[in-house]
């Protein structure tokens, strides 16, 4: 039992240090989300990052308007983290009430996306939700075209 959980501390370790050199890669390289990078739209967890600075700095307003379900992470992350003790059917029924949540979300998000986001805050950053040109046509069109 002992080794097990040595094993799964360091696959736990290993995971962490990999999502920190992606995330690292993305921010120095400007990508940031690669999602928007590939297709020019912003992804369902779009303002999830700036949601939770808002929340930490006490601006439960603002984090809302920049993600409705930031909230949620914490609790997702537990219920991925202890799936091994929750019945499996409603292991799979919290996840997919998830997913179909995050994506109705996005997908209001994107129909209101001059509003930026559900609470149509005027404090919001504009790039919150946006379909624009993907990044790497914009870096091709500059690099073969000179715009």
């Amino acid at each position: 039992m002992r080794l097990r959980l040595r094993r799964k501390t360091r696959q736990t370790l290993h995971a962490l240090v990999a999502c920190g050199f992606a995330i690292a890669v993305l921010h120095v390289t400007g990508i940031g989300c690669p999602i928007k990078f590939m297709t020019g739209i912003s992804c369902p967890g779009c303002g999830m990052t700036r949601a939770w600075l808002s929340a930490l700095s006490l601006r439960p307003d603002l984090a809302l308007a920049y993600h409705p379900l930031f909230w949620s992470v914490p609790e997702l992350t537990g219920i991925v983290a202890y799936r091994h003790r929750i019945p499996r059917k409603l292991f799979r029924t919290l996840i997919s009430t998830a997913v179909v949540a995050f994506v109705a979300v996005w997908i209001v998000r994107l129909v209101l996306h001059h509003d930026a986001g559900l609470l149509f805050s005027d404090l919001l950053a504009t790039d919150v939700v946006s379909v624009n040109a993907p990044k790497w046509l914009t870096l091709i069109r500059t690099l073969v075209m000179g715009e």
